[in-house]
């Protein structure tokens, strides 16, 4: 029987619904104004966008994916429709959320490459870019049931929140399902041991959350060995802003299909579990001392420690970080913590 006590007593449990739909509110006007940033102060965008916003995201979504669940600005761009009832509320089969899984996974590996090309350079181009998966994001809640089209099924994120969030530390409140409309089966935010490989039974997202587990480490460090380009000029070299995660991603996917020849049932979800905890090591290895200015870039930093702290920093973080999310993904004893809380199924 899936314990629930970790929710009640997670710290979240007390947060009353109208708290969260002031937060949502807040990180929504956030979210619009790191927008305006982007085409009115690039810079200043840029820099909350890229420096201050995302390096939180990996750390939130093995803590706490409900948190990020609940005040996701996309999210709630993607559910006005729903709460104006101005959506069709049509289901999607499991097959089409098997192809919405793949397809998330392929926006994923086609967004992040271009953020060396164009994105992590060029304000108004990002703008533009969450502009238009904001307004897919709306179009889709306004076809499709509450959450399967977008936060469950196409959104490039959520291939992500499978992978880190499989051993949640706390639970939530589901701060957008008052009822379950059972959008999606299984629905992730309410079942516990999930995870890419095993959310949905469709080829397509068995597929592409095994490419995910597998591949995602190298990923990350191919993309961390790729520069920024100014200007138009990378893409001159979208070659190689491709082919080396792409790369890296192909070798670490093989080497996880071979191990997973050998380990079956617990041990596979062990397995699973530590290819996550690498790829958030990784990502947090080079981005860690980065935040303090340790970093080749110092635009990348979100406050220069150098002259501060003692040359020895980065070693100690890149400790820190294998440590604290080796224990938290793999280690930590397993208990069944849900992202939030389930809604209660309507009639």
């Amino acid at each position: 029987m899936l314990d629930t006590q970790p929710i009640v007593r997670s710290l979240f449990s007390g947060v009353a619904l109208r708290v969260w739909r002031a937060l949502q509110a807040l990180v929504l006007i956030i979210g619009i104004v790191i927008v305006g940033a982007l085409f009115v102060a690039p810079r200043t965008g840029l820099h909350l966008l890229w420096n201050v916003l995302i390096p939180v995201a990996p750390a939130l979504l093995v803590v706490a994916p409900g948190v990020w669940r609940n005040v996701c600005p996309m999210a709630t761009f993607s559910l006005l429709p729903r709460h104006f009832g101005l959506s069709r509320k049509k289901h999607l089969g499991a097959s089409t959320q098997g192809w919405m899984a793949a397809g998330a996974l392929a926006l994923l590996l086609l967004i992040v490459p271009l953020r060396h090309v164009i994105f992590d350079t060029n304000g108004p181009a990002i703008g533009i870019a969450l502009v238009v998966v904001a307004l897919l994001a709306a179009g889709l809640g306004m076809a499709f049931e509450w959450k399967s089209a977008w936060c469950s099924g196409l959104c490039p994120v959520y291939p992500v929140e499978l992978l880190y969030g499989q051993s949640p530390l706390v639970g939530v409140q589901n701060a957008h399902c008052r009822t379950c409309e059972n959008c999606v089966s299984p629905c992730r935010d309410a079942t516990a041991d999930l995870n890419p490989a095993n959310f949905n039974a469709a080829a397509p997202a068995k597929w592409s959350g095994l490419a995910l587990v597998g591949g995602f480490p190298g990923f990350i460090w191919g993309w961390f060995q790729v520069p920024d380009y100014q200007g138009w000029e990378g893409f001159r070299h979208l070659p190689f802003a491709y082919g080396v995660p792409l790369s890296a991603m192909a070798a670490t996917l093989v080497l996880f299909l071979g191990l997973r020849l050998w380990l079956k049932g617990p041990r596979e979800v062990l397995l699973i579990r530590a290819f996550a905890a690498a790829a958030v090591i990784v990502y947090y290895w080079f981005r860690l001392p980065g935040m303090l200015g340790f970093g080749g870039d110092p635009a990348a930093a979100l406050i220069d420690m150098r002259s501060t702290l003692p040359s020895a920093t980065p070693t100690v973080l890149r400790a820190l970080a294998i440590s604290v999310f080796a224990w938290l993904i793999v280690a930590k004893p397993r208990r069944a913590v849900l992202w939030a809380a389930k809604a209660q199924v309507s009639r």
